[in-house]
């Protein structure tokens, strides 16, 4: 196993335990899209300087900061969590959106790991759980497989694909979101933007926001 990876998933295993004791709900919605919300800047800029692709790009220190992805794993986040059935219809990440169908990234050759439990000392009402999709093989499922716990496809508390109606399920719990980060590109040539409003100041804060570290549900004493 890669160095420290026996202390990262001997932490991530506790942590994961004080995940599944707070979402313990029996409420579920069906999805099948994943989205990301970024200022238009930033899709302007894939198009001019990319080619049309987004480039997966290094973890900030958000989260806990024991979290084994932090500055060591490339990626981009994208949100799952319904609100009320339906997307949200705002977002504090930016003004444009984009929507990215389940089934193209969480296929049979993906792998998906648990990576991190928080929430923000803004905001304590709300708990995040971030997972990690891979494509099977590559250098990032390697290091996951080495840091991270893998979670089964068809039976974990957050995201999962039910394996007899080629449907996807995600958690659906008060002041819980889901999110995850995709470890590979994405061709953006024909996808559609969307425009919708802004919340705070409408963009990520850089370097990303720590943990509270005094909340007894997410913190591992």
């Amino acid at each position: 196993m890669a160095r420290g990876g026996h202390r990262d998933k001997a932490y991530l295993r506790k942590l994961l335990r004080k995940a599944e004791e707070h979402c313990d709900g029996d409420d579920y919605d069906q999805v099948s899209e994943l989205y990301r919300n970024k200022p238009s800047s930033y899709f302007k800029n894939i198009r001019r300087h990319h080619g049309n692709i987004m480039v997966p790009y290094v973890k900030d220190d958000g989260g806990d900061p024991r979290c084994p992805i932090n500055g060591r794993l490339d990626g981009l986040f994208f949100g799952v969590t319904l609100y009320g059935g339906d997307l949200p219809d705002m977002s504090p990440f930016g003004n444009t959106r984009v929507i990215v169908p389940l089934d193209e990234l969480f296929d049979d050759t993906a792998n998906l790991y648990f990576a991190d439990f928080y929430c923000k000392p803004s905001r304590k009402h709300i708990h995040y759980v971030t997972l990690v999709l891979t494509d099977a093989g590559s250098q990032a499922d390697r290091f996951c497989r080495g840091h991270l716990i893998k979670l089964d496809p068809y039976n974990n508390n957050y995201l999962w694909k039910d394996e007899f109606s080629d449907t996807y399920m995600t958690l659906d719990q008060f002041k819980v979101q889901v999110e995850v980060m995709y470890t590979e590109s994405i061709d953006m040539s024909h996808r559609h933007l969307t425009s919708i409003p802004t919340i705070g100041q409408g963009h990520s804060t850089p370097g990303g926001i720590s943990k509270s570290e005094n909340c007894d549900i997410c913190n591992v004493w």
